[in-house]
């Protein structure tokens, strides 16, 4: 099996030194099925370096361009503040080689955000991730009904098989931030099958996300139901359905996770909130010691560990759980600037897209995207609370993503009728290739009789 895959990742990524975008596909593959982890024997070859590498030659020989629109940029000024820590940071060496192996979903994201370049391929792209994290969750599923769980907090958890989505929480925080994109998939425009995936896509989900035992990922479900409702308000007439459904969902819950779900009620005696609590004054701690540029990235649970636990006793080396904190400890103010400008920004240019879309009468499909990009965002932000999604690549690849529809050109200002008045029809002869081949006799005409005007 394990020769079949990686036969079939060289072969995409072959063709992707003529199709740059194949090789793309091909990069999304090996980063979300890391298989280096599904089969050790594989790690050394370190395929994600090897494809990438391949990606970027095809890029450069095929004359691509690369597209820096502001979250672009923003994303370029997170990880400046990333490598700004360095020099400061609690253990010095352990950072470094974070920021390096970082590069790696930089440099993805970058290649993303230039070559989806299509509404074709942004389709294609989302449908391939869909069905990747269909089989992270899946597998996870099949496991878990074979006996293959993790055994914490009392109760039995499914776990995915890579670190894409490995202890019970970070599995759950990948379904849960996917459904959107599972809904997207099931808008009506898009053909019977694509509406099939999108279903069973958010049947799988589900079903996992209440396996993994997860309280954080439970509460960002109902949370992204909220949205759902508040989003259009159309939507509230189903509102009664779900209210009498819930009795029966409950009721299907496995004991063990209603069991579970119900310590949110009395948190104060939960030994895990409580250390996750003393977690976060550790962050405060940390970023008192170093406002500017904090402990640097992945050292939390390092300093936690040897210097800032708050808690009387053994010191805890417990990571922050939570996405403010880490942040907060890790980068400072460089870190809390750069990351809150690439969030508000990724918020700003969806909604400004989503609007242009809706204009120029594009797909439902891609009126949606933007929507639900800004959902994927509310719910990390969300689930932040309780998860150190900080350098999760999700937030990266939504970033690249709406990057890519806010260049489309029914998304761009450009495609507004005043870029087409009179006034700037002398300056569009050099793009001539890009209007209607019906066009290009009156816009001649246009531009022949401006000449004229202008010896005259």
């Amino acid at each position: 099996m394990s020769v079949v895959l990686v036969g079939i990742l060289l072969l995409l990524a072959l063709i992707g030194l003529v199709r740059p975008y194949i090789g793309l596909l091909a990069l999304l593959i090996v980063m979300e099925l890391q298989p280096g982890e599904l089969y050790p024997y594989l790690a050394p070859l370190h395929l994600e370096r090897v494809v990438g590498v391949l990606v970027l030659l095809a890029f450069l020989l095929n004359n691509e361009k690369w597209r820096i629109p502001p979250p672009a940029k923003w994303l370029l000024a997170f990880y400046a503040a990333m490598l700004a820590s360095v020099p400061l940071a609690f253990w010095r060496g352990n950072s470094l080689a974070f920021c390096l192996s970082f590069a790696e979903i930089i440099s993805y994201a970058l290649l993303a955000s230039s070559l989806l370049t299509t509404e074709k391929r942004l389709r294609w792209f989302i449908v391939t991730l869909m069905l990747l994290i269909d089989w992270l969750g899946g597998s996870a599923l099949y496991n878990y009904d074979h006996g293959i769980w993790q055994y914490t907090m009392h109760i039995q958890r499914a776990i995915g098989v890579t670190s894409s989505a490995g202890d019970p929480n970070s599995l759950a925080t990948t379904l849960v931030t996917a459904l959107p994109l599972a809904i997207l998939l099931m808008v009506r425009s898009n053909p019977p099958w694509m509406r099939l995936l999108g279903l069973g896509s958010a049947a799988i989900g589900i079903v996992t996300v209440v396996d993994t035992g997860s309280r954080a990922a439970a509460l960002s479900m109902i949370f992204l139901t909220l949205m759902l409702f508040v989003r259009k308000p159309k939507n509230l007439k189903f509102l009664p359905v779900l209210l009498l459904l819930s009795p029966i969902i409950w009721l299907v819950i496995p004991q063990q996770y209603k069991t579970r779900y119900e310590t949110v009620d009395h948190l104060k005696n939960d030994e895990s909130y409580q250390n996750r609590v003393l977690s976060w004054h550790g962050g405060i701690a940390m970023f008192e010691s170093n406002p500017i540029t904090g402990i640097g990235p992945d050292n939390y649970a390092i300093a936690n560990g040897e210097k800032y636990w708050p808690g009387t006793g053994r010191k805890h080396w417990l990571d922050a759980h939570s996405l403010y904190f880490k942040l907060l400890g890790e980068l400072g103010l460089l870190g809390v600037f750069t990351f809150g400008g690439f969030v508000i920004c990724l918020f700003r240019t969806n909604f400004r897209a989503r609007q242009k879309l809706i204009e120029h009468g594009a797909s439902s499909f891609l009126q949606e995207m933007p929507s639900m990009f800004n959902i994927i965002l509310c719910l990390l932000l969300f689930a932040g609370y309780a998860a150190h999604d900080l350098y999760r690549s999700t937030w990266y690849l939504i970033g690249a993503m709406t990057a890519s529809v806010s260049l489309l050109p029914a998304a761009l200002p450009s495609a507004s009728a005043e870029q087409t008045s009179p006034d700037n029809v002398l300056d569009t002869g050099a793009d001539a290739q890009q209007w209607s081949p019906a066009l290009l006799p009156v816009l001649r005409g246009n531009m022949q009789a401006g000449a004229r005007s202008v010896q005259a």
